[in-house]
């Protein structure tokens, strides 16, 4: 499990840099600067996602497939080779889209700053799979200090370029140079792999059909993901587009835990599918949800529950609106114990796993719009969260006779109500006794602490009969 607590550590520090960034800047921005930076970053996200195409997913997944030491090297140069490639044609449909962007979003940044944003969607791509590369390798250790210490003299020099400044254009300038230093750095401790010599430069067909189909996937889900983002920018105003923004904020715990399980989790998995050991599947995974269930639901719980204090004192009075439209989007998340998406593409459901995505991309377009028209930007919340719980019903059923296995095999529904359960009477016994007190973001930070520590201290009793250190190791 030391790949797991090196990618959950290297993810924490990721996700909290990024997180206390995105306040810095909705405190520091007016809200119409705010919500065109998010417009831009957010575009350049969907680029750099469409154009990598799945492809770190995939060298996991090839990686487990692979015995010998050439094989697994020979995956790694193409793969690499095949996703700059890619990444480069992504850059130039930006280029010359730049002005349709400006226009649809009513956002001139998408023009003045398309050189720098180049730079910034090519690095910010290849991160995702240098990190998949260092864990099939085993130099995560060294991915995380090295990526850690950048980013955080990245995001420190960012911080006061924005407090001194308020100028976007030097934000983004840093943020590229930082990228940028990252990128070489973690090309010349790859090198070796890059330089070895193989007769393929670019993926073959077997390996193509894969990465065509993950990355329809991904390119179909994060239309899916943004399709709310992405209405409210067409039909409503920049200062509702803030809105949803923030209330769309994310605890950044919520994706490490998740993420971190799922990309240690795709190559074991590949690997005992090819072997058939279907019973194997069943029990890790079981296990990951497990995991996920005692780490990620009290985190959920606790942002539901204290939703309004966690809103302003982060982001101030100026976005109370987007309360309601947090607690929406919390919500969702008591799904996401169970990672469904990796798991398919790695016991050959990638098919039924697209066709899904589409179907359920349709009916979100489709609902947005009725919901937004009607309620506004907690429409958009409605429809998405309402969709992700409904939209893995097929997908189970789907799963279910690849496996031949039932939901509740490998769903761990005793721990899952019963942290549930635990949760919900700590939070709101918390809430009860101390909204009076919660005034201010170190007031909020304690209580989440206090209410963090007793949950999984009391699950690890209930559920281990044990509540130590080595245990909660374990647990990692």
């Amino acid at each position: 499990m030391n790949q797991t607590i090196y990618l959950t550590f290297q993810s924490t520090i990721r996700k909290v840099l990024a997180m206390f960034f995105f306040v810095i800047l909705a405190r520091y921005l007016t809200v119409e600067d705010f919500g065109k930076y998010q417009q831009l970053m957010m575009v350049v996200g969907i680029f750099g996602g469409i154009f990598s195409m799945g492809i770190p997913v995939a060298i996991s997944y090839f990686h487990g497939q692979s015995n010998r030491y050439k094989d697994k090297v020979s995956v790694y140069k193409r793969f690499f080779i095949t996703q700059i490639s890619l990444v480069f044609v992504g850059i130039l449909l930006f280029y010359f889209s730049s002005s349709f962007l400006a226009e649809f979003f009513k956002n001139e940044y998408f023009v003045i700053f398309t050189p720098v944003v180049s730079v910034i969607m090519i690095t910010n791509t290849s991160l995702e799979l240098f990190k998949n590369l260092s864990t099939v390798t085993n130099k995560l250790k060294y991915f995380l200090i090295v990526t850690s210490l950048v980013q955080l003299f990245s995001i420190a020099t960012s911080i006061l370029i924005l407090i001194y400044t308020e100028d976007i254009f030097y934000i983004l300038i840093t943020t590229a140079i930082f990228n940028t230093l990252i990128f070489f750095i973690l090309i010349k401790s790859n090198l070796k792999f890059f330089l070895f010599n193989t007769t393929q430069k670019f993926i073959n067909r077997t390996e193509s059909k894969y990465v065509l189909m993950m990355g329809s996937i991904t390119l179909i889900g994060m239309i899916n993901g943004y399709t709310d983002q992405i209405m409210v920018s067409s039909m409503l105003t920049i200062e509702d587009y803030s809105n949803i923004r923030i209330g769309a904020f994310q605890i950044p715990f919520v994706g490490i835990i998740t993420g971190s399980l799922l990309t240690v989790m795709i190559p074991i998995i590949s690997k005992y599918y090819k072997n058939k050991e279907y019973e194997n599947i069943i029990e890790i995974w079981k296990l990951s949800i497990e995991k996920a269930s005692i780490l990620l639901v009290p985190i959920v719980v606790f942002c539901l529950i204290f939703g309004n204090e966690i809103i302003i004192s982060l982001f101030s009075d100026k976005y109370e609106s987007a309360v309601i439209i947090f607690q929406a989007y919390m919500f969702q998340w008591l799904r996401a114990v169970i990672i469904f998406g990796g798991v398919m593409g790695a016991i050959g459901l990638e098919k039924e796993l697209f066709k899904n995505t589409v179907i359920i991309s349709i009916l979100n377009i489709i609902l947005n719009y009725f919901l937004i028209l009607e309620f506004g930007v907690i429409g958009a919340a409605i429809a998405t969260t309402f969709l992700n719980y409904v939209g893995v019903i097929p997908l189970i059923l789907k799963i279910n006779k690849k496996l031949g296995s039932n939901f509740f095999t490998y769903f761990p529904y005793k721990i899952y109500f019963t942290s549930l359960f635990l949760s919900l009477s700590i939070g709101y016994f918390l809430f009860f006794f101390l909204k009076e007190y919660l005034d201010s973001f170190i007031s909020i930070t304690l209580v989440s602490i206090v209410f963090y520590v007793v949950v999984i201290a009391l699950q690890l009793r209930i559920f281990y009969k044990e509540v130590s250190y080595k245990k909660l190791r374990e647990l990692l």
